[in-house]
């Protein structure tokens, strides 16, 4: 079983590169730490890849890539992964920060990078915006859930948090609460993504901040006693703080 410890960043397609960037880096404080013609790779100001952008037809989560332990042998991993009927191959896709990287497929057809190799790429850099200090966690839509989640039990290692009914599942692969969640829905897409921020204040200048940019809070559900700021993206599905 591999056993994932961390979310490291996604990938998205974009028909709009160039707002999705201004987006990010305006509103989210995220830092541009590499840019080529079609994709870019935005960081946070700690320095901690986050999101990766490619200009493609339509808006969709294709990716995420998670950090194993630095003794871990991907020659071991690729094995374990046939054994549970997952095909993986090695690759480099020269992402900065980050080495040769075990690439394979979930259960709904996300592509999962796993990685062991990772350095910062910014050194707490002044930013505008909100200024996250990384990426919290991924949700989901899948058609099959229960499917789904035996997957990132079974294949990653990942453990049940809390269901709400047998409709929305969170699930975490270490002290988090939840590194993904997942909802029953039709089509397999992008809920929602959450960065985590460092406390209270951070979040209260956060939502100041938006609201001098007039950009919309959603405020969502309690969890763990605390209501939930959100905000919508017009690049992707969704977006949210955590």
């Amino acid at each position: 079983m591999v056993k994932a410890r961390r979310v490291g960043h996604a990938t998205f397609e974009t028909p709009d590169l160039e707002n999705a960037i201004a987006y990010y880096g305006e509103f989210m404080g995220l830092i541009v730490a590499e840019r080529e013609k079609d994709r870019a790779f935005l960081a946070t100001k700690i320095g901690q890849l986050v999101i990766e952008l490619n200009k493609a037809d339509r808006a969709h989560c294709i990716k995420l890539s998670f950090e194993v332990a630095p003794n871990s042998d991907f020659g071991e991993l690729a094995r374990e992964l046939s054994n549970d009927g997952v095909r993986s191959e090695l690759r480099n896709d020269s992402v900065p920060g980050m080495g040769q990287v075990l690439s394979f497929k979930d259960d709904k057809g996300t592509t999962i990078d796993l990685f062991k190799d990772w350095s910062y790429l910014a050194k707490h850099a002044q930013v505008a915006g909100v200024g996250p200090l990384k990426l919290g966690h991924v949700a989901f839509f899948t058609p099959d859930i229960q499917r789904t989640v035996a997957f990132y039990e079974r294949v990653l290692g990942f453990r049940v948090s809390d269901w709400i009914g047998d409709f929305f599942c969170f699930m975490r692969c270490n002290t988090d609460h939840h590194t993904v969640n997942f909802f029953t829905g039709p089509d397999v897409k992008l809920h929602h993504i959450a960065f985590e921020l460092k406390d209270f204040m951070h979040l209260e200048n956060s939502c100041d901040v938006l609201g001098q940019k007039q950009i919309p809070i959603i405020w969502g559900p309690l969890r763990h006693g605390i209501a939930i700021p959100m905000i919508r993206s017009s690049s992707f599905s969704a977006s949210s703080i955590r």
